[in-house]
């Protein structure tokens, strides 16, 4: 029971518009440390019981916070694919502006890259992407497929 009052209230708060958001692997981890945390402290567990995180998962049955949030950008990718091409949200996923320079050093990451990543590591193309999301069923089972391998 816990743990279910602990996706409903905490968890849908904590990644309230989180698909939007590009993390970088420190804040992260931070934000996974606390997600395992709060999953210890549902269970009493002290970290002088030295339980692993894996162990702990495996107990409350939810997925790495990562995976949570991978799945949530693979969900609105599918609705920006499925959008008109004259709304914003669908413009900006292609837009690049003209005669931009970026300053010199590291880029920031930022959504697009996000996603590209993503796409990677559950071996999805774009052209996958775009036939798979026009079809909301085809879609809906490659997110809960992703779901699945997450958990």
């Amino acid at each position: 029971m816990k743990t279910r009052l602990y996706e409903a209230l905490v968890l849908s708060t904590l990644l309230n518009s989180a698909e939007l958001w590009p993390f970088s692997v420190t804040q992260m981890k931070k934000i996974e440390a606390a997600h395992h945390g709060w999953q210890r402290s549902i269970l009493g567990i002290s970290w002088r019981d030295k339980v692993t995180n894996k162990k702990v998962r495996e107990t409350t049955a939810l997925p790495e916070l990562e995976d949570i949030i991978r799945c949530r950008r693979l969900r609105w990718l599918g609705h920006l694919s499925r959008m008109d091409h004259h709304r914003l949200p669908r413009q900006g996923l292609t837009w690049e502006p003209e005669g931009f320079r970026r300053r010199l050093g590291r880029p920031r990451q930022n959504w697009k890259d996000v996603v590209k990543k993503d796409r990677r590591k559950k071996g999805i193309s774009w052209d996958e992407i775009e036939e798979a999301a026009e079809d909301r069923r085809s879609w809906r089972n490659r997110v809960a497929q992703c779901v699945l391998d997450a958990g």
